[in-house]
């Protein structure tokens, strides 16, 4: 075996790796939302932001040269060609089209961890009841959604009324993970029928 091929094949070994590899996202609120993603290596904190330090000098902003003429954009004039029921066909064309890429996509999320931890308080008993069954007719529905429509979920739900509280406590963590391929083969299907969709519309 040649070192060429030796090598194209730790590079295919390595792409196949990074792809199947999961990438992973750690959501917690309870004061402040902390948003973490994981992808190979430990976790990386995206939110809350560290405050930036202003520079002392602020750079003095160049003003934009103006364009002496605008580029027209295809789409838009065949758009304009088409009128508006062409352009409601359009729209019915890219929703379908994204509504059946989220659906790819969630089909082959996991979500490994759900906790959702709330403790409803009202400005009276009267009122904390109210709200607690408007939580509860919000919450439960929107979890069981969720767990209808991913390949996984693993939830643990605890919602009371607060009776003797003073204020409103609640408490989120969710973790989610997805193989990297199943998005980009997700996305990539969802380029073509948009660029298919398009030619139709051009050409009728």
């Amino acid at each position: 075996m040649t070192v060429f091929r030796i090598i194209l094949l730790i590079i295919t070994a390595l792409i196949l790796f990074l792809l199947f590899c999961p990438f992973v996202i750690k959501v917690v609120y309870a004061d402040d939302v902390t948003l973490k993603i994981g992808y190979i290596f430990p976790f990386i904190k995206i939110l809350p932001q560290k405050p930036k330090q202003e520079s002392k000098k602020k750079k003095e902003k160049k003003p934009k040269e103006e364009k002496s003429e605008k580029k027209k954009n295809p789409i838009f004039e065949t758009v304009k060609e088409k009128g508006l029921d062409g352009l409601i066909e359009l729209l019915n064309a890219i929703v379908k089209i994204l509504v059946k890429t989220v659906k790819t996509i969630t089909d082959h999320l996991v979500i490994s961890e759900l906790d959702i931890d709330a403790a409803i308080v009202g400005d009276d008993p009267a009122d904390t009841a109210m709200k607690f069954g408007y939580a509860c007719s919000a919450v439960y529905p929107l979890v069981s959604m969720i767990d209808n429509n991913v390949k996984k979920c693993h939830h643990n739900i605890n919602i009371t009324a607060g009776f003797q509280l003073t204020e409103t406590k609640i408490c989120l963590e969710l973790k989610a993970r997805i193989i990297p391929i199943f998005v980009i083969i997700a996305a990539v299907a969802a380029l073509f029928k948009a660029v298919r969709a398009l030619l139709r519309f051009k050409n009728k």
